[in-house]
């Protein structure tokens, strides 16, 4: 659902509310529920742009370059967790850890980053890197089950039938 807008403005609501049904997973059934823009702003303006996205991740992440993928991966789910919860504790009950794990990750962070996490600048930009990383991975998990979706319905699809595209599939699912 568009956000509230004036009339002259229709068609911003209803580009938006066509993005995000691009963007959300569909579920079907008792699962189904109405989605509003306005409860996603954030992540519309992530992903408005994926390349954006990626160069700001490589950007502000690159001092996680010369780590292993599990330790790139640990690092960045602290880092995001300690940046939107405000300290270890809430990081560690966030990411279910011991909060002397997330200590000892942060420290490795900090070796890393160097003193640049006190500015909050530099902060801001590091956990909009890591948003936009993590929604883009979600949504190229959403496209490959999309994909292997149409794969099926395209082979299991009556002859002359033409299947659903992802947009109208969402629609007839409830999204």
């Amino acid at each position: 659902m568009g956000h509230v807008v004036p009339l002259n403005d229709a068609s911003s609501s209803v580009r938006w509310a066509r993005r995000l049904l691009t963007l959300a997973p569909a579920r079907p059934g008792p699962e189904a529920r109405v989605l509003f823009v306005d409860d996603h702003l954030s992540m519309l303006l992530l992903l408005q742009d994926e390349s954006l996205v990626r160069a700001l991740a490589a950007r502000w992440l690159k001092p996680l370059v010369g780590l292993t993928p599990r330790q790139s991966e640990r690092l960045q789910m602290t880092l995001l967790a300690w940046l939107e919860g405000g300290g270890a504790p809430e990081a560690a009950k966030a990411l279910k850890v011991h909060p002397q794990t997330v200590r000892y990750r942060l420290r490795q962070i900090e070796k890393l980053f160097g003193p640049g996490l006190r500015d909050p600048r530099i902060r801001f930009e590091l956990e909009m890197a890591l948003r936009g990383r993590r929604l883009m991975a979600q949504m190229d998990r959403i496209r490959r089950h999309a994909s292997r979706v149409g794969r099926r319905t395209r082979a299991g699809a009556p002859p002359g039938v033409r299947p659903l595209g992802i947009a109208r599939e969402a629609r007839v699912n409830g999204l």
